[in-house]
């Protein structure tokens, strides 16, 4: 009995020993000075901001303002090196009776009305499909956002309503 405890025992401390051997054997370190290493850069420029917000209280029945802006995976020559998600969400209290369209290049993506949702401030959230920039060219989407009232609600009721629109871009890497 005393024997087969001391054999057990032996076993045991040749097994621990032995790991740490076997562990040195096969674990290797790499030297983080290489030359050969690279870091992807995630590049995405929305003119230096995510976020857009639009008064809208000089906007009158009967006109038409258009606001332009661009989304691109490059920026001072540098593009991103891993492919780009990334979604509009149009954000609006839609006081006032308005037609928000968004367009990427000259085709409709959106119609931002009563369809959509509210949040919990009460806004209209209007989210676009998400799109996609590659990692393998620089490219730059162009957007112009129309927003219209209506002459049709050339209206006392509509005068000094308070009216904002802000577009948020959510961007995010593709795995």
């Amino acid at each position: 009995m005393k024997y087969k405890i001391l054999i057990i025992l032996f076993v045991v401390v040749f097994l621990v020993l032995s790991s740490g051997l076997t562990y040195s054997y096969f674990n290797s370190s790499v030297d983080y000075i290489s030359v050969d290493q690279k870091i992807a850069s995630f590049i995405f420029d929305t003119e230096t901001i995510d976020r857009l917000e639009l008064p809208l209280f000089d906007l009158k029945p009967g006109q038409t303002n258009e606001y332009t802006f661009s989304v691109s995976n490059t920026k001072e020559a540098k593009t991103s090196d891993v492919t780009i998600l990334y979604q509009l969400t149009i954000l609006t209290p839609h006081f006032s009776p308005l037609i928000i369209e968004l367009y990427k290049g000259n085709n409709l993506v959106m119609t931002c009305d009563e369809n959509y949702s509210r949040n919990s401030n009460n806004e209209l959230v209007c989210n676009t499909e998400v799109f996609e920039l590659s990692h393998s060219s620089s490219n730059t989407d162009n957007y112009k956002l129309k927003i219209t009232f209506d002459s049709r609600y050339n209206d006392i009721l509509y005068t000094n309503l308070i009216d904002y629109l802000n577009i948020e871009i959510k961007s995010y890497q593709k795995v």
